[in-house]
């Protein structure tokens, strides 16, 4: 599952062999009289090691040990226990009804797993198996109707019969490897054939790519003032932007002008930097658009920290935090900023949050506890987020952009709902500067592609650190930028318009897996009850 997996391997046939080990030690087991115990722990240690290689780049923070090994160590000791969740319900398929259906339920179980992984607090997506399959793009363009998810199906489908191919009397292994052979290869096929033909759609626009470099430890957040962070992307935007260009894109979090606020002893509030209760007096703002008015017709997204001051009678919500030394409390954002072409602004708020860096894990249940949060150049606490997945709106309304923030693109059910919404295009503005030159950005990377798949919609992504690029709806990579480089670049993107059976009605794959999921855990209580009842 290493040597498969993006970036630690990228030899993506292994995926449909690579749990073959661990459902084969659970099998033999399995089938033992006596049946033996203390499967899961046996399994335990290859699923920790799946975990650990791939995404040992977590603890590459600089950050003390005890942050380390929490992010580097524990993190992946907890992602590899829930991985035998699916393996312990499969056990008691197996041990009801056989191993066909037993590993059948397996399917569903871990289907299922993976589909809540996207939902809770210590949502840890980064693993699931349709992902591994982003470095072949040209492999999965089906992933327009069923999502990432249905390439998670695919491989644990593969993997069942090739268990059952390798433990089957010879007359029914080769026809089962008949079938796993088909099943490998007829989607492959289709997909290739899909891919060569597809022929992008929508209207084209000019667009600029800025990656600034910024070392997000010695520079973003203190070494570098947030003027002059901000000159140097207007600079190299500066050298890219042409008559034709409508749109420039800077990363996330490139807007980092510090938001205070001074109460004069009247008790009127004086607000300085990003404040969304008025941010027309920050500087940036206001840099921003003296840069639009020598460039017309261009609009610019950028990610930004903002804050938002509650009013002395306004509600406060869960994530709001105190002024210090006053009665006012505020939320915090890790936003994203568009100043269309006539100098008026719209906001997106971050809303898939990671863990320990933006959101305090059940917070509401534990409360606020420091011991908890991983500071990465932002502040103490959970942000703020927001419902709906806003659309940012340039050109006179005729460019709508999804602005995906950062982790929010390995959410493919997520981004859909940017395109419901009227986007036409996406951007994904990251700041993957903070694991350095580990596997981390170039995964995150390839998972961008499989959301072009999935909404055939053109990406733009602006990258602090790099990789930045431009992304068909193919999924094919255009124009990366090396790493750790100032660069910008200018791309000739598609507005899409059309919708994907996949953006029509969401994930079907996961919904289905979890609603499965819970009839055949009905049945299995219900056998086991009844089994108890004959006993007695």
């Amino acid at each position: 599952m290493v040597l498969a997996w993006p970036a630690t391997g990228s030899i993506t046939p292994l995926l449909f062999v690579g749990l073959v080990p661990w459902m084969w030690v659970a099998e033999e087991r399995w089938s033992q009289v006596p049946r033996k115990r203390r499967t899961l722990l046996v399994l335990y240690p290859g699923l920790l090691l799946w975990n650990l290689v791939t995404t040992h780049w977590l603890g590459n923070v600089q950050e003390g040990f005890a942050t380390r090994l929490l992010t580097g160590v524990l993190v992946q000791m907890a992602n590899a226990g829930l991985m035998t969740i699916p393996f312990a319900l499969a056990r008691h398929a197996r041990m009801r009804a056989g191993p066909i259906l037993g590993w059948a339920a397996f399917i569903v179980f871990w289907t299922a797993f993976e589909r809540l992984h996207h939902e809770w607090d210590l949502q840890w997506p980064w693993l699931t198996l349709g992902n591994g399959l982003s470095a072949r793009a040209d492999w999965v363009q089906w992933y327009a109707w069923s999502g990432h998810l249905g390439g998670s199906v695919w491989v644990l489908m593969v993997n069942v019969l090739v268990l059952l191919t390798l433990r089957s009397p010879r007359s029914a292994a080769v026809r089962r490897s008949m079938a796993a052979g088909l099943l490998i290869a007829v989607p492959i096929a289709g997909s290739l054939v899909v891919h060569r033909t597809y022929r992008e759609r929508g209207a084209t626009i000019s667009a600029v790519i800025v990656q600034p470099n910024i070392d997000p430890y010695n520079e973003k957040f203190g070494g570098l003032g947030p003027m002059e962070q901000l000159d140097r992307m207007l600079d190299l935007a500066a050298g890219q932007v042409t008559d034709s260009t409508r749109l420039v894109v800077f990363p996330e979090t490139a807007l980092q002008e510090y938001a205070g606020l001074k109460i004069d002893p009247k008790g009127n509030l004086q607000l300085k930097g990003l404040w969304e209760n008025d941010l027309s007096v920050s500087l940036s703002v206001q840099r921003i658009r003296a840069w639009i008015q020598d460039h017309p017709g261009v609009s610019i997204l950028t990610g930004m920290s903002s804050a938002r001051l509650f009013g002395p009678n306004e509600q406060l919500t869960a994530t709001a935090r105190q002024v210090r030394g006053s009665d006012r409390y505020f939320d915090a954002y890790n936003a994203a900023l568009l100043v269309d072409e006539h100098g008026a602004i719209s906001v997106y708020h971050k809303s898939k949050l990671v863990a320990g860096v933006e959101m305090l894990p059940f917070e509401q249940l534990l409360g606020k506890l420091d011991l908890l949060a991983i500071d990465l150049g932002g502040t103490s606490g959970s942000l703020a987020g927001q419902e709906e997945r806003s659309v940012l709106l340039a050109d006179d309304g005729h460019i709508g952009v999804a602005p995906v923030i950062c982790y929010e693109s390995v959410f493919g059910d997520y981004v859909t709902g940017y395109v419901r919404n009227g986007a036409d295009l996406i951007a994904i503005i990251t700041n993957d500067g903070w694991w350095g030159d580990t596997p981390g950005y170039r995964q995150h990377l390839q998972y961008g592609r499989l959301r072009a798949i999935e909404t055939r919609r053109d990406i733009l992504r602006a990258a602090n650190t790099g990789i930045s690029c431009w992304i068909d709806q193919r999924g094919d990579i255009h124009q990366a930028t090396d790493w750790w480089v100032p660069a910008a670049i200018r791309a000739k993107v598609h507005l899409g318009r059309s919708r994907t059976f996949f953006v029509r009605h969401g994930d079907l794959v996961g919904r289905s897996s979890i609603g499965l999921a819970l009839i055949i855990a009905a049945l299995l209580v219900v056998a086991g009850v009844t089994k108890r009842s004959k006993a007695e």
